[in-house]
Formats: C-alpha cells, sequence, structure tokens
C-alpha cells in the first residue's frame, strides 16, 4: 500500500510538470505569434488610411513648406541651433548654413563628453549647407557637404581613408516653371560625411600601415 501511494505522488508530480511545460510552452507560442502580429506592417492600422476627411493633406503641405529665419527646413540636424539665421527671401542655393571648424588638418578637440554634437566628433569634417530649389515642395532642405577629401592625418595617420557623402533620397512634388502643374519624384541629398575605405587601399597603402604578427615556429 505504501509502495502504491509512493507511485502515486511520483506520477502526480510528473503529470504536474508536464502541465507546466505544456502551460509555459504554448504561453510562449502565444506571445511569439502575438507579437509578430502586433509588429505586422498593415496598411489598414496606418492613420492616413483611417481618418475620412481629406484637410489634411493640405494641413501636411503647408508645415512642410512653412519656414523662417531659424527654421527654414523640415530636415535638420537634432542640434538645430548649431545653423545660421538666415533671411527667408534670400535664400540661396549651396549657401553655408553652418560655422565651425572645417579646418581638414586641424587639431581636434581633446575633451569630448557626450553632449558633443556629432559634427565636431566626426573625423571627416563637414559643414550643413542649403539644399533650394523654389518650384519644389519642400522648397527648402538642407544637407552635409564634405569639407575635406580625407580625415586629418593627424587623427587616422595614413591615407587609407577618405570622406564622402552618405546620401539619401527623399519623395518631393516638383513644379513646371509656371508652378501650374507637378509631378512626384526624388531629391537625393547628403545627411553626413563619412570615412570610407579608399577603393585603391589594396594597392597603394603604405607598409607603416601593416601590423608585423611574429609567426610560431613550426614543430
Amino acid at each position: 500500500m505504501i509502495i502504491m501511494i509512493f507511485l502515486s505522488k511520483n506520477t502526480f508530480s510528473e503529470i504536474y510538470k508536464n502541465w507546466i511545460a505544456i502551460y509555459f510552452l504554448v504561453f510562449n507560442t502565444f506571445l511569439l505569434i502575438g507579437g509578430r502580429m502586433h509588429n505586422e506592417i498593415r496598411l489598414s492600422d496606418e492613420c492616413y488610411y483611417r481618418y475620412t476627411a481629406q484637410d489634411h493633406h493640405k494641413s501636411f503641405s503647408d508645415w512642410l513648406h512653412r519656414k523662417n529665419s531659424s527654421h527654414y527646413s523640415p530636415l535638420v540636424p537634432s542640434y538645430s541651433q548649431a545653423l545660421l539665421k538666415l533671411e527667408v527671401d534670400k535664400f540661396k542655393h549651396g549657401e553655408q548654413v553652418t560655422s565651425g571648424a572645417s579646418t581638414c588638418n586641424g587639431k581636434h578637440n581633446s575633451f569630448i563628453t557626450p553632449e558633443t554634437p556629432l559634427r565636431e566628433r566626426a573625423l571627416c569634417k563637414f559643414e550643413y549647407i542649403v539644399n533650394y530649389n523654389p518650384k519644389r515642395l519642400p522648397s527648402t532642405l538642407t544637407e552635409a557637404r564634405c569639407s575635406c577629401s580625407r580625415p586629418s592625418a593627424k587623427v587616422i595617420g595614413k591615407k587609407v581613408f577618405e570622406c564622402e557623402p552618405l546620401r539619401y533620397s527623399m519623395r518631393v512634388l516638383l513644379f513646371d516653371n509656371d508652378c501650374q502643374s507637378f509631378y512626384e519624384g526624388y531629391e537625393t541629398i547628403a545627411l553626413a560625411c563619412i570615412p570610407v575605405m579608399q577603393a585603391s587601399a589594396s594597392s597603394n597603402t603604405d607598409t607603416d600601415f601593416m601590423v608585423p604578427v611574429k609567426a610560431d615556429i613550426p614543430t
């Protein structure tokens, strides 16, 4: 009798453990499926398709095009206070809108904090300029322009890197000469200037850049 009770307790314990395992398996599967469904992109969930009125088109275009002397572009760096103030009625395409240390071989600031703007910490110096087109909506954008062809030699030492703009394409509206019709187009702008390996680095790299590695003596 004692043996039967002992076996019954063991059996109950095994059943309980199996039930707990099945419960957690089903629960985790539900969370996994639910998470995938939650992260799945469905156009019907977007407010653009759910909003019944049509006034948002004009509101968005007005807001996108609105500008003043300090906020003249819908695309600005996160530290927009670095941008210079401009006269709204005197925009010039290619006009520089930042001022700072853009000397290619200048000494980098040795005291860097998390609050230091990326433009001041960047290996490739760059400035922001105005990309202006009166026949485009939005008419005014800010983009990056590389100040140097390569990072400072005082920082990287050898000339195996060069600076190139990181370009993105954004959707815009382009008007005809009379501003009476428009079509959907794309504008390619540079968001930053980044250091990249030279395409011919494998053939003209200085030998000083290589690090000697001591080989093991074969046995």
